[in-house]
């Protein structure tokens, strides 16, 4: 059995460190929430197990998962479960019926804000090596 990597929880605040409604910075995240909603849903879930993305694919299995919900109206519920694991993994405060919530509201604003935040968590957190002994 093939060891997969896991993402290291991230330490920060216990609230998100964008808006939710902050969803037109940066602009290519942006662009591909509103356009291609599919593909970011897949990396935001590829970079919360492997932040480094090292066999992230654009075309993956969450991205066809959400894709076949999309077509029965249902891809909100795959996002707030997805919103629930990213608060669980980073200790931020919240709810599930909230986070099933925001995606009904605004589900190109709940993918972006969740793409920013694995991102922003992954560049602060996570394992750092402590330096090997020096000699005066």
């Amino acid at each position: 059995m093939e060891d997969k990597p896991t993402a290291p929880v991230a330490t920060g605040g216990k609230d998100w460190s964008n808006s939710f409604f902050g969803c037109f910075s940066p602009l290519d995240t942006c662009l591909c929430g509103t356009f291609l909603p599919c593909f970011l849903f897949g990396k935001t879930q590829a970079r919360l197990r492997d932040p480094s993305l090292a066999n992230h694919s654009a075309f993956n299995g969450m991205c066809c998962g959400w894709c076949c919900l999309t077509y029965v109206g249902c891809s909100w519920v795959l996002q707030g479960l997805q919103r629930t694991k990213m608060r669980e993994q980073y200790g931020i405060e919240g709810s599930s019926a909230l986070d099933l919530i925001s995606q009904c509201l605004c589900p190109c604003c709940g993918l972006i804000q969740q793409e920013k935040e694995a991102v922003a968590r992954a560049q602060t957190g996570g394992y750092q090596p402590t330096e090997g002994m020096t000699y005066p």
